[in-house]
């Protein structure tokens, strides 16, 4: 969260669980490297994200 620095490795996530704020970054790592943000990715590479699967 950029407003109260809280944490969380919630996929989707779309505000702050802590203090609400819809101000947050996400890290993603995508072809071996970690990204901040999804925002100028293209269409093949959000499709990539979305069919992930997560694993416990």
């Amino acid at each position: 969260c950029l407003e109260c620095g809280h944490e969380n490795s919630t996929p989707n996530l779309e505000e702050c669980p802590k203090c609400g704020s819809k101000h947050i970054d996400k890290l993603q790592r995508i072809t071996g490297y970690l990204v901040g943000t999804t925002d100028r990715w293209n269409n093949a590479k959000l499709a990539e994200l979305n069919d992930r699967v997560v694993h416990n």
